[in-house]
C-alpha cells in the first residue's frame, strides 16, 4: 500500500479510541517506517560510492548535510543512510576499521532512541560513533555519556581521527583538578562532548545555581545596554543546552545508579570543635546493645532506636556538645550505628591517605568527590579514627532519571538490557532492541556450584583456579567485595599460585592491569565489575587452550550485573567459559532472605561441603524478590521527582 493511501486510511480512522486506537498508532508508525534491515541494506548498498569518493569529495557531503539539517530543509533521519555510509567509511580510512553490520543495526537503534543491547566485546564505541555523527548535523551539541575517567577519554581519543577528518569537533570533558571553567566551556561548544555521566550532571546543577543567583535585568537595565551598544551581563555558565546523549553502559547510569542522586555541597559555617559531637556519638553507640538499645534492618539500611534506647542516648546530658549541634541528637547517634553495623571498610568504602572514600556498589571504583549526606560520611569517619572533616551544605541535587529526562533525546547501550526492558520503556519510553552478535557465541556455562559456608565456596574456587591454572587457561575471578577479593589472594598465595588482584584500591592501574588478563596462565581477581567496559585480549595460545574463563563468586542483587560479569569472556566469538559459585553464607542470602539460608543449612552436604544444584532456584527467587524492591524503590523516587517538578510549576505560576 502506498503512503499516500495508509494516510487517508489512518484519517478515516480517527473515530477509534483506547486500545484500538493505540494498536492502529503502532501498526501505522511501523508501516510507514523503514525498518532497521531495510535501512541496513541501503547503506550496504552505498558503500562502493562512498569508497569512490575522495576525501574532499566525502568532507563536502558531510558540510552539505549539516547545512541542510540546520537550515531545516532535511530532518536527520532523512540522511541516515547517507551519513552511516560516509562515518562508516571515514572510519576506514582513519582507523581501518570498518562498521559491521551489527554495529550499524545498532547504531541505528540508537538514532531512534532506542537502547541497543550489545554484547561486551561487539564494538559498541565504533558503534556510537555512528549516532553521535548524525546527532552533530544538527549543531546543538552531543554528549556521549560514559561511566567512568578512563572510557571517557579512551573512547574520544579513538574517535577523534574519525570526526575530525570530517570537520566535526570533539572534546572530553576535563573533571576534578583538570577542569577550568574555560575548559568546560570549551568542550560543551563541541559538536561532540565525551564526558562521565554524573560530570554532564554536576554541570547542569552549577549552571542552574549561576542562573538562579544572577541578577535579574528588568526594562531599563536592557535599554540602557542597548542604548549603549553592549550586551547584557549573561550567567557564568558552561552548557549550551541539553539536546543529545548517548549513553554507554546505559543500565548502570539510568537503573543501577538511579537511587543515588547527584547532589552539590558548599562550604557550610562550622563551629569550632564540630568534630566532638561525632566523636561522642560513636563511643556512645559502642556502649548500646543491639535488640535491647536499638535494632538494625539490613534490607532498608536502617537503624531505628527503641524506647529504652532513647533515654540511654539522652542520660548523660553533660557529656553531649550540645553547643556544636547542627541537627537532632538522636540522628548523630543514629548515623554512628549505621557507621558500624550497616557500612563496612573495603566493601562500602576504602581509606585513602587517611580520609573515606566511597566504593560505588556496582562498578566497585572508589569515588573521592562523593560523600554521604547529613553527617553519616563524618560518622563513618569518626567510626574509623580518620580526620572528621567538615560538613558541605546541600546547594543542589537531581536524580540521574531526573536529569537525563532533561535532553531533547537520549539514546543509549548496554550489554544487559533485555531484563529491565519494562523500566526503560516506562520511564524514558526507550525501548530495548536486541542486536544480533557478529559471530555466533562460543561460551560455555557450566552449572553453578552451591556451597554450605563461605569457607568451602572459596575452598571450591581456589581448586578450580589451580586446576586452569595448570592448564595454562586464563581466569577472571569476579567477587562482590574488596574484602572477598583479598581473602582469595591469600588462599591463592597460600597455594603459590601467581596473581594479580583488581580493587578500587589498585583503580588508578586499571588498564595496565587488565591487559594481561587474557594471556597464558594469567589469573586476575576483580572487584565486582571493576575493569568493566576495558578490553581482554585473549592470545593464540590462550584461546587454544579454551579462552577467558570466568568464575563468579556470590551472585549480585541483579541478574544483569551477573551478566555483565559473565560477559567479559568467549567476546566475538572467541572460546571462553564461565561458573558461578553461591553459599548459604552469601550476601544475597544473609541480608535478603536468612529464612533460606536456614533451609540451605539443613540440607546434606557432601564431604567438600557441596549441596545439589537443584537449590540455584532458591538463589533465583531471592534474586528476583530483591530486583522487585529496587525497582519499587526507583519507582518511588520517580514518583516524587514527578510530584515535587509538578510543586515548583504551580507555585511558580
Amino acid at each position: 500500500m502506498k503512503l499516500s493511501a495508509l494516510n487517508r486510511q489512518y484519517d478515516r480512522l480517527s473515530f477509534l479510541q483506547g486500545a484500538a486506537r493505540q494498536r492502529w498508532d503502532g501498526l501505522f508508525a511501523r508501516k510507514i517506517a523503514k525498518s532497521d534491515e531495510a535501512r541496513l541494506q541501503d547503506i550496504n548498498a552505498l558503500q562502493d560510492q562512498a569508497r569512490a569518493l575522495t576525501d574532499e569529495k566525502i568532507r563536502a557531503w558531510a558540510n552539505q548535510l549539516r547545512h541542510q539539517i540546520e537550515s531545516g530543509e532535511l530532518d536527520i533521519h532523512e540522511v541516515i543512510e547517507w551519513g552511516f555510509a560516509l562515518l562508516r567509511e571515514t572510519s576506514r580510512r582513519t582507523t581501518g576499521l570498518f562498521h559491521y553490520d551489527s554495529q550499524i543495526l545498532g547504531g541505528l537503534a540508537l538514532v531512534r532512541g532506542g537502547v541497543a543491547e550489545m554484547a561486551t566485546g561487539e564494538g559498541k564505541t565504533l558503534a556510537v560513533s555512528l549516532p553521535a555523527f548524525i546527532f552533530s548535523l544538527a549543531g546543538e551539541g552531543v554528549h556521549v555519556v560514559t561511566v567512568n575517567s578512563y572510557l571517557a577519554e579512551r573512547d574520544y581519543e579513538f574517535s577523534k581521527p574519525i570526526f575530525d577528518f570530517l570537520g566535526i569537533s570533539i572534546a572530553h570533558l576535563p573533571e576534578g583538578k583538570d577542569a577550568t571553567p574555560e575548559g568546560k566551556r570549551a568542550a560543551y561548544a563541541a559538536d561532540i562532548t565525551y564526558g562521565v555521566g554524573y560530570e554532564f550532571g554536576f554541570d547542569y546543577m552549577k549552571d542552574q545555581l549561576a542562573i538562579m543567583r544572577h541578577p535579574r535585568s528588568g526594562p531599563g537595565d536592557e535599554l540602557r545596554y542597548a542604548i549603549l551598544g553592549q550586551e547584557m551581563p549573561k550567567p557564568d555558565t558552561a552548557q549550551r543546552g541539553l539536546s543529545y546523549a548517548i549513553i554507554d553502559e546505559v543500565d548502570s547510569v539510568l537503573i543501577d545508579e538511579a537511587g543515588s542522586p547527584l547532589l552539590i555541597s558548599e562550604a557550610g559555617s562550622q563551629i569550632a570543635g564540630f568534630e566532638a559531637a561525632f566523636i561522642k556519638a560513636r563511643d556512645l553507640a559502642a556502649s548500646l546493645v543491639e535488640y535491647e538499645h536499638f535494632t538494625v534492618d539490613i534490607n532498608l539500611k536502617r537503624v531505628d532506636l527503641s524506647s529504652l534506647g532513647r533515654r540511654e542516648i539522652f542520660s548523660d546530658r553533660k557529656g553531649v556538645p550540645w553547643e556544636v549541634l547542627r541537627r537532632p541528637w538522636e540522628t548523630y547517634v543514629l548515623n554512628a550505628l549505621k557507621a558500624q553495623y550497616l557500612f563496612h571498610l573495603d566493601e562500602h568504602y576504602v581509606i585513602d591517605e587517611g580520609a573515606i572514600v566511597i566504593v560505588d556498589e556496582f562498578t566497585g571504583r572508589p569515588f573521592p568527590d562523593r560523600s554521604w549526606r547529613e553527617g553519616l560520611h563524618q560518622a563513618v569517619a569518626a567510626f574509623e579514627d580518620c580526620e572528621v572533616q567538615p560538613e558541605g551544605d546541600s546547594a543542589a541535587s537531581i536524580t540521574r532519571q531526573r536529569f537525563y529526562a532533561l535532553y531533547d533525546r537520549i539514546c543509549g547501550l548496554t550489554g544487559t538490557a533485555a531484563e529491565s526492558a519494562g523500566e526503560f520503556w516506562k520511564f524514558f519510553k526507550m525501548p530495548v532492541i536486541p542486536i544480533a552478535l557478529h559471530k555466533p557465541s562460543r561460551r560455555a556455562i557450566e552449572l553453578e556450584r552451591i556451597f554450605i559456608s563461605r569457607e568451602t565456596r572459596d575452598r571450591a574456587v581456589a581448586i578450580q583456579i589451580a586446576e586452569r591454572h595448570r592448564q595454562g587457561q586464563p581466569v577472571l575471578v569476579g567477587t562482590r567485595t574488596i574484602r572477598e577479593s583479598e581473602s582469595l589472594a591469600a588462599l591463592l598465595v597460600e597455594a603459590q599460585i601467581p596473581h594479580l588482584v583488581l580493587t578500587a584500591k589498585q583503580d588508578k592501574d586499571e588498564e595496565a592491569i587488565i591487559e594481561g588478563a587474557g594471556e597464558v596462565g594469567s589469573v586476575l581477581i576483580a572487584t565486582n565489575m571493576a575493569g568493566r567496559g576495558t578490553h581482554i585480549g585473549l592470545t593464540d595460545q590462550a584461546k587454544a587452550i579454551g579462552g577467558l574463563h570466568v568464575i563468579q563468586v556470590e551472585r549480585n542483587e541483579s541478574v544483569r550485573i551477573d551478566r555483565q560479569l559473565i560477559g567479559r569472556g568467549a567476546r566475538q566469538g572467541q572460546p571462553g567459559s564461565a561458573q558461578s559459585f553461591v553459599s548459604a553464607e552469601d550476601y544475597l542470602i544473609e541480608f535478603y532472605a536468612p529464612e533460606v539460608g536456614k533451609r540451605l543449612k539443613q540440607m546434606k552436604p557432601d564431604g567438600e561441603g557441596e549441596l545439589s544444584n537443584s537449590a540455584s532456584r532458591l538463589f533465583d527467587q531471592v534474586q528476583a524478590k530483591v530486583e522487585r524492591a529496587r525497582y519499587e524503590t526507583r519507582l518511588r523516587m520517580a514518583e516524587h521527582d514527578k510530584w515535587l517538578e509538578e510543586t515548583k510549576e504551580s507555585l511558580a505560576r
